[in-house]
């Protein structure tokens, strides 16, 4: 029950740490591999994951082993261990950030140990800076102190690589104050792909190593792909500790919500995934448990485990870059006038400075020294709708139309001012009258009252009544038909020529055959031409001189159905059988590979359904030729003949699938079906 509450505990809390240096979700971009960007000045960054490291496997590769006895224990597969972790980051300034984060470790009770299932880890605290730059590759760097406030005896499974030694190994801590150094670069692409990578420096013992694709960083969901790890640095077997090691790959998936919240779930896989684990590639670890020397392997990583995360960014801000006393963060009137007097948002109180308060300035933006009415708009005492400070024509009419300064307007220039203009668009010098309106609108010569087309395009010419003239009656105005002359009746399209709607050259007013395929060669009714009579247009037809009467296939061809050299319309045996010798009927020279020569020998005792001797000896030239070729048989006849036929078939292994029986008609008739040609 306690062990229960312990691990809810560490639920809460919600981090993930692991085997890994730099954590999940340092800051809203990637995963394990951060970028290199620090937050804006003034910011604050929290962020908490939970970590599921239980992948199946046990804890240990091949159990624990006392060392003082010699005698080996199992550990379970099924004992749960999880890592979190809670980061807090602050930016003093635009450039540089600094915080703390503190891993949350727990592991299951393994049976034969007295280790605490939960505590925390050495808690981290750093400070990293970036080079400011427009530049798609951006620097930073990052130092880091390790305290040694991890808990000591507790946990199985450690959970940094350095914290495995020669001598005794703790699993949430490494036991004394360390350092490490790291370095970031970040490849931004069009803000579309951030290419993350980092490499630090551990104790001068380990490197930590990272690099991955951030897809969409700055979309609603971003999409990660990493390679992440740890390394011993050694003079020797460099390559062994690179795999065997820390070493990860690491999927994962980013929500990007707003006020700056994210959420995170992500997948670690381990290389002994892939490859299985063996001691030979773990990593030994000495304990001492209830006062005995305990050892065991353990993997460099988990097979495999699952992240979530969570993390949010929160402005304090005090940049105020228009220097009116309130923040940028809080000011909804960014770019005041410096100087200006503010209200606590921001805004100016009498940003024009007419005297009227901007919340009740119907006009904002008077010049300065401008009289205003008490709603804060500049005085228009002839109500002409310009100030009194641009009016060139003080008590205009009220309601004349004026021009920008105040005067008079009569922009057509027709001697009717535009507020009486009915017609204020009329071509300067035209004749027009009270109103202001052209009297020949459409210039056509003829005046509006007796033109019956109002509206033609000057310069056309018109018949007595207005309307454009259209010698062939096909709707087009001459003006514009490219086609004079068309035949009376034809449909015309907007151009006044004949329509051809199947584009064959023939007019559809002509065209028999309207529907016809393009390019298709066609006669003068607009059909496709077919030379040879057979019903395959010459468009498609690839044997145009086929001979009147021959059966022809889809493309026109003559047909010869049986293979046999025979053409159809020819071929008195149109079902020869494959690779029968036929002479120049089609009709094979061997009346035993004819079934229609065969059917003539099966016989029947005078009025009776039996078969006569010699008939068997037919039947089994039938039944040589299924065989032979693997057909299906169908027996036309009487009813009784052809059912002792079908017995005598059946006896000999050909059921009712291979022999069909057709009562129809007095004479035997024995067809092959689905003869496959080849």
């Amino acid at each position: 029950m306690m062990d229960a509450r312990k691990l809810i505990v560490t639920l809460c809390l919600a981090t993930t740490y692991a085997t890994s240096h730099t954590g999940a979700v340092r800051n809203a971009d990637g995963f394990r591999v951060p970028s290199s960007t620090t937050l804006s000045q003034g910011f604050f960054f929290f962020s908490g994951n939970f970590e599921s490291l239980s992948d199946g496997s046990p804890m240990a590769i091949d159990g624990y082993e006392n060392t003082r006895t010699g005698n080996k224990h199992e550990v379970p597969s099924n004992i749960p261990s999880a890592s979190g972790a809670i980061q807090a980051t602050y930016a003093p300034l635009d450039f540089f950030e600094f915080g703390v984060y503190q891993p949350i470790y727990y592991d299951g009770q393994v049976k034969g140990t007295d280790f605490e299932t939960t505590g925390i880890g050495d808690m981290q605290v750093y400070g990293k800076a970036s080079l400011l730059t427009e530049f798609p590759l951006k620097p930073a760097v990052s130092l880091e102190i390790f305290a040694p406030t991890g808990t000591k005896d507790a946990g199985f499974r450690p959970r940094r690589i350095w914290n495995i030694k020669d001598g005794e190994t703790q699993a949430y801590t490494y036991g004394k104050w360390s350092f490490a150094t790291t370095l970031f670069l970040t490849l931004d692409l069009f803000n579309l792909v951030q290419w993350n990578n980092y490499i630090g420096n551990f104790s001068t013992e380990y490197v930590m190593w990272g690099t991955g694709l951030n897809l969409f960083p700055y979309k609603l969901i971003s999409i990660i792909f990493e390679i992440s790890g740890e390394t011993k640095i050694t003079k020797t077997k460099i390559s062994d500790h690179l795999i065997n090691d820390s070493f990860r790959l690491s999927p994962a998936v980013k929500l990007h919500l707003p006020q700056n919240f994210n959420l995170l779930f992500g997948v670690d896989i381990g290389l002994d995934y892939f490859r299985g684990a063996k001691t030979s590639n773990g990593h030994l670890v000495k304990r001492v448990n209830a006062g005995e020397d305990m050892s065991y392997v353990v993997s460099g990583s988990p097979k495999i485990s699952m992240t979530l995360g969570v993390s949010k960014a929160i402005d304090f801000s005090w940049k105020d870059t228009d220097r009116d006393g309130v923040p940028d963060r809080l000011d909804m009137c960014p770019g005041s006038a410096l100087g200006m007097v503010v209200n606590n948002r921001g805004c100016p109180v009498d940003e024009d400075q007419d005297g009227i308060l901007n919340i009740v300035d119907d006009c904002p933006g008077t010049p300065f020294g401008v009289k205003v009415d008490y709603l804060g708009c500049p005085l228009d005492q002839d109500k002409d709708g310009i100030p009194d400070y641009k009016d060139k024509c003080e008590n205009t009419p009220e309601g004349m139309a004026v021009d920008e300064d105040g005067c008079k307007l009569d922009t057509d220039e027709d001697g009717i001012d535009d507020n009486a203009d009915q017609c204020p668009g009329t071509r300067k010098n035209d004749p027009v009258d009270a109103k202001g309106c052209p009297l020949d609108e459409d210039h056509d010569g003829v005046v509006n009252e007796n033109d019956a087309c109002p509206g033609t395009p000057e310069g056309w010419k018109v018949n007595p009544f207005g309307c454009p003239l259209d010698d062939d009656r096909d709707g087009i105005p001459d003006e514009v038909d490219s086609c004079p002359g068309t035949e009376l009746g034809e449909n015309v399209n907007k151009d006044g020529c004949p329509i051809d709607t199947d584009g064959d050259g023939i007019s559809d007013l002509h065209d028999q055959c309207g529907e016809t395929p393009k390019d298709y060669p066609v006669d003068k009714n607009g059909c496709p031409l077919d030379t040879d009579k057979d019903g395959i247009p010459d468009a498609i037809d690839q044997c145009p001189k086929t001979v009147a009467g021959a059966v022809v296939d889809s493309l026109g061809c003559v047909m010869d159905s049986d293979f046999d050299g025979v053409p159809d319309h020819l071929d008195q045996c149109p079902t020869t059988l494959p690779k029968v010798n036929v002479d120049e009927k089609g009709c094979a020279r061997n009346a035993k590979q004819n079934l229609s020569a065969i059917a003539k020998e099966v016989k029947f005792f005078k009025n009776s359904d039996k078969l006569i001797a010699s008939s068997y000896t037919a039947l089994n030239d039938v039944i040589m030729l299924m065989r032979k070729h693997n057909f299906t048989l169908e027996v036309i006849g009487p009813e009784g003949k052809i059912n002792s036929i079908g017995e005598y078939l059946n006896g000999k292994g050909f059921d009712s699938n291979l022999v069909t029986l057709t009562p129809n008609g007095t004479t035997i008739q024995l067809i092959a079906t689905g003869v496959k040609y080849e």
